[in-house]
């Protein structure tokens, strides 16, 4: 939500809708929220690690209802829509699709490639998944747990406002968007497969083919049909298409 209001505010309200200004709230948009989710990582999240992780749940949730006035305060209860898409529109058969929408599937499929990339192929992120699979023994084999939480908190804050920032001039921004991005994104991870990063890239196809065919057939069970997929694949495969099941030896 956050990302798509600072990259309606860059392309709409201060250099005008282009190729230019799209690109430059997207890139604010991340920076900004990376920012941000490092700070709350710092200061909200982190007294609570040795807590019960219902108070984590219970304060992200406040987190998201305050920025939801926060956004009302700062830019209205009103949709902010985009007026106009960059680099136009071309010709697929007799159906004519915005470019666009293009470079976002394009960007999607990016996104999934480096974060692949990234977990898999360089030492820090190796070292965000040792740490999130087990902090106390990544630290006493000599990591900065304290650096790779603030900087997971941070990239994943900066991806979730990259995201907002490039869905926005297709869905338009308002307040409480975040909400069916996280209910979708539940269901995404359920169905992929937590911590797959090819699960969420599968789940996420599945979830969106299902929703688009289901508005074409019968529209009020969009959101029932991403459920029973889910439950389908809870049933089959429990940890998920692409999860894997962690068995702790004694």
């Amino acid at each position: 939500m956050l990302g798509a209001y600072i990259s309606y505010t860059v392309a709409m309200l201060w250099l005008g809708p282009s190729a230019v200004s799209f690109v430059a709230g997207f890139a604010l948009a991340a920076l900004v929220l990376a920012a941000l989710g490092a700070a709350i990582e710092r200061g909200v999240i982190r007294p609570f690690y040795s807590k019960p992780s219902e108070l984590q749940l219970l304060i992200t949730f406040a987190l998201m209802i305050i920025f939801d006035d926060v956004v009302k305060m700062i830019w209205g209860p009103e949709y902010k829509s985009f007026t106009s898409l960059p680099w136009g529109h071309i010709r697929v058969g007799s159906y004519t699709v915005p470019v666009y929408t293009l470079v976002v599937i394009v960007a999607g499929f990016a996104t999934a490639v480096a974060l692949w990339w990234f977990f898999s192929k360089t030492t820090m992120g190796k070292q965000m998944r040792a740490a999130a699979y087990n902090s106390e023994i990544a630290a006493a084999l000599g990591m900065n747990t304290d650096l790779l939480f603030v900087s997971a908190f941070a990239l994943g804050a900066a991806l979730s406002g990259f995201a907002g920032a490039m869905a926005s001039p297709i869905l338009t921004a308002y307040p409480g968007m975040g909400t069916e991005a996280i209910i979708l994104s539940f269901a995404v991870i359920v169905i992929g497969g937590m911590g797959s990063i090819l699960g969420s890239l599968v789940g996420s196809l599945i979830v969106a083919v299902s929703r688009t065919i289901m508005i074409m057939v019968y529209p009020l069970l969009e959101i029932a049909l991403i459920y029973i997929v889910m439950v389908i694949v809870l049933l089959v495969k429990p940890v998920g298409l692409f999860g894997k099941e962690f068995v702790e030896r004694k």
